[in-house]
């Protein structure tokens, strides 16, 4: 038996669009954080502010923002928040990494930093983009069904084939044609 539509439907457009925000939202503080830790500066963050957060389970982490300089010397930032929260406040110098002189965030080292937000937002964008997907193809083979005709079953009828029972029909059920004459 061939599916002839996917069960995308209208109801469907409120978790598609909650998908893509998600891992719109996601990806876009993954990408930032992959970015500086692949092709960015490692240094220094020299910590002057902090505040502290409590996360929902009543967690302490810390914000930060200070100054950054770069391990090879060949520039500083006066000014840098760091991205990622710390469980601890940062006493003293902490590892970091910046995309150039002209970065506004720092990012702290470490593959969970930009890993789990970013696997989050792949995952979030997996059914919006399975639904649009299957969505456009039973568009397309909806077109291509109205320019050959009108189905299989009036093709079928045309050629003097006998017609076949729909979709519930009980096995050996008779059809309108099959009847007794």
């Amino acid at each position: 038996m061939t599916r002839t539509n996917s069960g995308v439907r209208p109801r469907h457009l409120v978790p598609i669009a909650i998908g893509l925000a998600a891992g719109i939202y996601m990806l876009s503080g993954a990408v930032p954080r992959l970015a500086a830790q692949a092709f960015g500066v490692e240094g220094v963050f020299h910590a002057t502010r902090c505040t502290e957060e409590l996360d929902s389970d009543g967690d302490e982490h810390w914000m930060c923002e200070g100054s950054f300089a770069a391990g090879d010397g060949s520039f500083a930032i006066p000014r840098v928040e760091v991205d990622t929260s710390f469980d601890t406040r940062p006493d003293g110098p902490r590892a970091a990494f910046a995309l150039g002189p002209s970065a506004t965030t720092a990012v702290q080292p470490g593959v969970v930093v930009w890993l789990g937000p970013g696997a989050v937002g792949v995952l979030s964008l997996a059914f919006p983009v399975w639904a649009v997907g299957a969505a456009s193809r039973d568009a397309v083979a909806g077109a291509r069904g109205r320019r050959r005709g009108r189905g299989a079953r009036a093709e079928a009828a045309a050629d003097g084939a006998e017609p076949v029972p729909g979709p519930g029909a009980e096995p050996g059920a008779k059809t309108a044609s099959q009847t007794d004459m």
